[in-house]
């Protein structure tokens, strides 16, 4: 009698229960779990699981990537155009005035 209360044991501890997974959700889970899965509804998790890894960190990387971009913005638009300055002949830069 001892083997089956392990075994069950054992099998409690490879489940997972989820409670409150709206209808919709859930239907479209179980739909992708059969179909590529072959209804491995484990597999099936650690796919999606693993793919929201990596989709997070590349939207974080593209949040902070963007804010590189527009700091680099930032800082051309606030400095005056080269074009704008004068190189004299002893090769003194002036500074035209922004207006």
């Amino acid at each position: 009698m001892t083997d089956f209360n392990e075994i069950v044991l054992r099998e409690k501890e490879k489940r997972l229960n989820i409670n409150r997974v709206p209808p919709k959700v859930k239907k479209e889970f179980v739909e992708y779990a059969d179909e590529e899965f072959c209804s491995d509804y484990g597999a099936c998790l650690h796919s999606v699981w693993d793919n929201f890894k990596l989709w997070k960190t590349y939207f974080e990387n593209i949040d902070m990537k963007m804010d590189i971009i527009i700091d680099k913005l930032n800082e051309v638009e606030n400095k005056p155009d080269e074009e704008d300055n004068i190189k004299m002949l002893s090769g003194k830069i002036i500074k035209k005035g922004v207006g």
